[in-house]
């Protein structure tokens, strides 16, 4: 599941000339970017409360994120990068370009977060989690 998180809004304003040229430009000029920290989990995402698909399961349906893509700057102009978690070692690494380096779980949640990945936890891994919680 691709959660895109709304980074971008149109500011009001005049118009900056006539015919599609002049909508390109007004739409371009007058968006804003929107930084605000957004709070997503990163494991154990129920989209029972979510999803009408599954509103009516009696057990969690439970989503991991597994890699975000970050935007810095504008409209204008930016910067991508990813967050992706190694699905064997369960580190976060942070790719920039030619670089990559470690992140610490508590560096994932940012407000740079642009697209959110998540991947349904099938209902071994949840039961095999659940058993080992018990023990």
């Amino acid at each position: 599941m691709v959660v895109q998180l709304r980074r971008f809004t149109q500011k009001s304003g005049g118009t900056m000339g006539r015919g599609v040229f002049g909508m390109a430009m007004q739409q371009i000029a007058g968006a804003e970017k929107v930084t605000d920290l957004v709070d997503y989990p990163l494991e154990g995402l129920d989209m029972r409360q979510h999803a009408m698909c599954y509103a009516g399961e009696a057990k969690p349906v439970n989503y991991d994120l597994y890699a975000i893509s970050n935007h810095f700057g504008g409209l204008n102009g930016g910067h991508y990068t990813a967050t992706c978690q190694n699905p064997i070692d369960k580190q976060w690494y942070n790719f920039n370009d030619g670089s990559v380096s470690t992140r610490n779980e508590d560096e994932v949640v940012c407000d740079s977060a642009y697209l959110l990945f998540y991947r349904k936890r099938d209902t071994q891994e949840k039961g095999e989690a659940e058993e080992k919680k018990q023990e």
